[in-house]
């Protein structure tokens, strides 16, 4: 009986706020965002700009219907990191303070797919829910080039989506890609909005990677896939799983239940489930070989792991991790990017903020 009241409880709370303010999201754009549309990542003394931080705070502009703050967030990102055109350029991944010239700029021209990826999918969502084709045009032109330059045809396996256009093909015959930026409702969506491109190719091969990658149901931060078709561990980081590898979950949580392949996603990964169920947290690292979580528990990581949760309708846990979240401290320091993020991500999601159907649309409270 009380288990079954907790549960009540649970979905009586999520449920309300789903059309409360989303003040995550008003903290996020005073603590993050500067007047000019740039999310600015305090943690270096080069205060940091970088297009994954551009393209989730334009997912959450949308989300809140903050059609202000969401063009100047593309306004700042298209004439700062593309070149003055997103048609022409991807944007560069890093901006920041210049140590030898104490001026701001580019600090590595190279794109990230990643916040490419999410960028794309924002403006199609954007141009639909908002009647806006300039955003709809803009979308499809970086969908293409993020084909042309980020995606990658290996034989015996097929398209799959690069972590950038440059340092990621270890030799002629085997690539480094990262699972943590194959977001399959991503897809999903791309396959419906350009069906003549490879998009539902890429899906289907994302999610075969994700398993392969991932044989023991954790993933990793990084993976080899070679020209034979086989994925095998990177050396260069073989064991851990966090920074990164914490986003596999949290895309997968948010995976519509009605996509064909959701359950089994889930299965797959259900050791990684089990874990956290069984500890009551998430850390920041997981060696994927001991099995074990180690380092610092990190709020923000339990927040990521709430879809996921939620998923698995384990309502017990969720409300935990919950309650676990009012106890974060807010700070208007911008040092915290990270975490801000995937809390909105994560507890935005379970809140009815958003969700995404099973075709990857975009749906707004």
């Amino acid at each position: 009986m009380k288990i079954l009241l907790i549960i009540a409880l649970t979905l009586i709370s999520i449920c309300s706020h789903a059309n409360e303010p989303w003040t995550d999201w008003e903290h996020f754009k005073t603590t993050y965002i500067s007047p000019e549309g740039r999310v600015i990542d305090g943690s270096t003394e080069q205060l940091i700009t970088t297009s994954e931080g551009q393209s989730y705070a334009l997912l959450f502009a949308l989300i809140a219907d903050d059609r202000k703050t969401f063009d100047r967030l593309l306004n700042w990102t298209e004439n700062n990191l593309a070149g003055n055109d997103l048609t022409e350029h991807l944007p560069a991944w890093l901006w920041g303070l210049k140590k030898e010239t104490s001026q701001y700029g580019i600090l590595d021209s190279n794109s990230a797919s990643d916040s490419d990826l999410w960028i794309a999918y924002t403006l199609a969502e954007a141009g639909r829910l908002w009647g806006e084709y300039r955003y709809q045009s803009l979308s499809y032109f970086m969908a293409m080039r993020i084909l042309r330059e980020e995606a990658v045809q290996v034989p015996r396996y097929g398209w799959m989506i690069l972590p950038s256009p440059r340092g990621f093909q270890v030799t002629d015959h085997s690539w480094r890609l990262n699972p943590s930026y194959l977001p399959i409702q991503i897809f999903r969506r791309f396959a419906v909005l350009y069906p003549h491109s490879p998009w539902q190719e890429i899906a289907q091969n994302s999610i075969k990677f994700l398993k392969q990658s991932a044989p023991h149901g954790f993933s990793p931060e990084w993976a080899i896939i070679d020209n034979n078709g086989l994925v095998s561990a990177d050396e260069k980081d073989s064991k851990v799983g966090g920074y990164n590898a914490i986003r596999v979950y949290l895309w997968l949580g948010m995976v519509n239940n009605d996509d064909p392949d959701k359950q089994a996603l889930m299965t797959h990964f259900s050791p990684m489930l089990k874990t956290i169920q069984t500890d009551g947290y998430v850390s920041e690292q997981y060696d994927t070989a001991m099995k074990v979580q180690a380092g610092y528990k990190k709020l923000s990581f339990s927040a990521a792991v709430l879809p996921f949760l939620s998923s698995a309708n384990d309502l017990l846990r969720l409300n935990e991790f919950l309650k676990k979240l009012e106890v974060i401290e807010s700070s208007d320091k911008p040092d915290h990017y990270y975490d801000s993020v995937l809390t909105l991500l994560g507890k935005g999601w379970v809140e009815h903020k958003y969700q995404f159907n099973k075709d990857g649309m975009l749906s707004v409270e």
